[in-house]
């Protein structure tokens, strides 16, 4: 497979990293980067879907002064620029201040976009071959050393990188020749972070001795993205594979399947996983702890990964994931139920159909709650009355999502275990009355793996 070609440096922005029928937002902090990309975006003529936006991190004293000059400056340029005011608990972040400020940027910036919508970043060439080394040092695999894609999916859109073809050399002539006024963060000299000290103090260094080694970088890059490829495809194929299982409707892979492939074909279907449910995966290390755990346990135990965007469970001859945050246990409240009630583990529960044929409610008191341990419902007339655990484990709901399963009691007495498992007195009152229980927009983990029984 022959590597990616790179867009010749020459040319303007990327033209397949801008929406012509979304609205683009630029993320921009007013340094010489988004500076550059925010001219070239109005000259360019799309001014009318661009949405600016600076983020103000409130991490320094001078972040507000900052973020008035982003504003300033975007105006100066003929455009509106929104400002965000964010407030970070650094010390709550395990990977320090700046991935703090990142990810909390991200998050606001998503929050921002609808269904199709572009996110732009300035970054460019020279940040492509810091990203590279960055990840390299840090032991990335194939997918990691592609280092950064000019687009990919990011929230309800993309996020997009048309500048990631133009050198750092390049970006500033630009500016000098069309006297764009920018910026410069203090932030970028702070040799404390890995990224600065790799830009001041190694890379200057390896220059002297190699002066092509950045094109040199990128050029392997583009073979890194070329291999990276590849691997996504076969874990893809892998993926499918592992999660064919006729008797199951939710999604899970099976266990045995996955010991038996080699470790990087298994790390590689668990990243993939994860980039299908837009998580970031778990860190290697901890997975292939996860792995060498599901290899040595037998029995009941329950191996689990848990990590900031997720769960991963092996249990009962398979793998679950599970995306944070997870369903909470519904509490105990009362229920008018001619109103839909809103549920915390997600969506509503609702009665549905002929209300005006009732004359009187079933009962007098509806609450909803939690499971409690050794409640019975009898859900069919000749069948002996089974245990709430019972229930769930026929329908493949793992243990650790089951207290979120909601309960309708009616004046003290259990008649529904979410509305798959009904009381047969209840359930023909409802049939008597043209009347369904639902759950509208009810999370994918609390659905039944195989038919109620």
């Amino acid at each position: 497979m022959q590597p990616r070609k790179l867009v010749d440096s020459a040319s303007g922005p990327d033209a397949s990293t801008i929406s012509h029928d979304r609205l683009n937002w630029l993320a921009f902090s007013g340094g010489p980067d988004s500076a550059c990309l925010l001219h070239l975006l109005l000259d360019a003529g799309h001014g009318d879907s661009l949405r600016v936006v600076h983020i103000d991190h409130g991490l320094d004293g001078e972040s507000a002064e900052r973020a008035r000059r982003a504003v300033r400056i975007a105006e100066d340029l003929g455009t509106a620029c929104r400002l965000e005011r964010i407030r970070i608990d650094v010390r709550a972040h395990p990977h320090g201040p700046e991935s703090a400020a990142r990810h909390a940027r991200y998050a606001r910036l998503c929050s921002l976009m609808h269904e199709g919508d572009h996110l732009l970043t300035a970054h460019h060439a020279d940040d492509q071959v810091e990203t590279l080394l960055l990840r390299l040092l840090r032991g990335s695999g194939p997918a990691g050393l592609a280092a950064m894609r000019p687009r990919r999916r990011f929230g309800p859109g993309w996020l997009t990188r048309p500048l990631l073809h133009w050198s750092r050399e390049r970006i500033f002539g630009y500016l000098a020749q069309h006297r764009v006024d920018y910026q410069i963060d203090p932030g970028n000299q702070d040799l404390s972070l890995d990224r600065n000290y790799l830009r001041h103090r190694v890379i200057p260094v390896i220059e002297q001795r190699w002066p092509a080694c950045r094109q040199s970088i990128l050029q392997s890059r583009d073979w890194l993205a070329a291999a990276a490829e590849a691997v996504d495809e076969r874990a893809q194929v892998d993926l499918q594979a592992l999660g064919r299982n006729p008797e199951r409707d939710c999604k899970t892979l099976e266990l045995a399947a996955w010991l038996a492939l080699d470790d990087a074909r298994a790390l590689s279907v668990i990243r993939q996983w994860c980039r299908a449910e837009n998580l970031t995966a778990p860190p290697r290390p901890r997975l292939q702890s996860f792995r060498d755990q599901c290899r040595r346990l037998a029995g009941d135990r329950q191996p689990l990964l848990d990590w900031p965007d997720g769960q991963i469970h092996a249990h009962a001859g398979r793998i679950w994931l599970d995306p944070k945050p997870l369903p909470g246990p519904t509490p105990d409240t009362n229920w008018d139920w001619r109103k839909p009630a809103e549920l915390a583990c997600g969506g509503r529960l609702l009665v549905t159909g002929r209300l005006e044929n009732i004359e009187r409610a079933f009962g007098s008191q509806w609450r909803i709650g939690p499971p409690v341990d050794g409640e019975k419902l009898r859900t069919h007339g000749r069948r002996p009355r089974r245990t709430i655990a019972e229930l769930l484990r026929s329908g493949g709901i793992p243990p650790w999502r089951r207290n979120a399963m909601p309960c309708l009691r009616i004046d003290g007495r259990l008649q529904a275990v979410g509305p798959d498992w009904l009381d047969v007195d209840f359930a023909n009152w409802l049939a008597r009355h043209f009347i369904e229980l639902t759950w509208q927009d009810r999370p994918d983990a609390l659905k039944p793996c195989r038919p109620p029984g």
